[in-house]
């Protein structure tokens, strides 16, 4: 909890005291793609997809530099197949400073998985081993790249409504185990693409 604090304070000190403009930004989104249902393997050859829509709950804080530029740290709760909290830096660029007017942002960080491994009696995976007895299963998350197009629409000198598009570039990685065995650790990762649609409210 003191980290995610501090990452979100920590704008405060990091940018010049010239334009002492702060802002806050928080976002709800829907993340929507495609995965396929069982990849390739010994025991079918599967290439069928599904259509997964995931939530997206996010808050930056960050400082105006003038009616263009402003830029913050933010933090937030995603759910994929997992749990993810994305720690992130957000830049972002708009057009006309105090009418309806785009924007463009570009966020990148982090996203943190799984604290702890999960045993489970028998483990169903979509890659190697695919199925396994008596298995830990950690998930980390990764490297997260975020453009987004926008509307900022005023509703007030201080407060502001954003409609937002959106591409997510998300990285992943899981980690099996097992107690005992020849092999016993497997590693598999994967990256994500995924659309973005969101709504939010800026103040500032």
């Amino acid at each position: 909890m003191k980290k995610f604090l501090f990452i979100l304070i920590l704008p405060a000190f990091l940018m010049p005291d010239a334009f002492s403009q702060y802002f806050n930004t928080t976002q709800i989104s829907i993340l929507m793609g495609t995965r396929p249902l069982q990849e390739n393997n010994q025991y079918a050859n599967c290439y069928d997809s599904r259509t997964e829509f995931f939530p997206s709950i996010t808050m930056t804080n960050g400082k105006i530099y003038n009616e263009h530029w402003a830029a913050g740290f933010g933090v937030g709760y995603e759910r994929f197949d997992r749990n993810l909290i994305p720690l992130f830096v957000d830049v972002r660029y708009t057009l006309w400073g105090n009418k309806v007017s785009p924007f463009f942002a570009f966020k990148t960080g982090y996203s943190i998985g799984d604290f702890k491994k999960k045993h489970y009696d028998q483990l169903t995976l979509t890659y190697d081993p695919y199925s396994i007895d008596n298995a830990y299963l950690r998930k980390d998350g990764g490297l997260m790249l975020h453009p987004e197009i926008g509307v900022r629409i005023p509703l007030s000198e201080n407060a502001g409504l954003l409609l937002t598009v959106a591409y997510r570039y998300q990285k992943m990685k899981s980690k099996v185990s097992q107690d005992i065995g020849p092999k016993n650790k497997w590693e598999h990762k994967e990256n994500l693409n995924r659309m973005s649609f969101g709504v939010a409210m800026m103040f500032r």
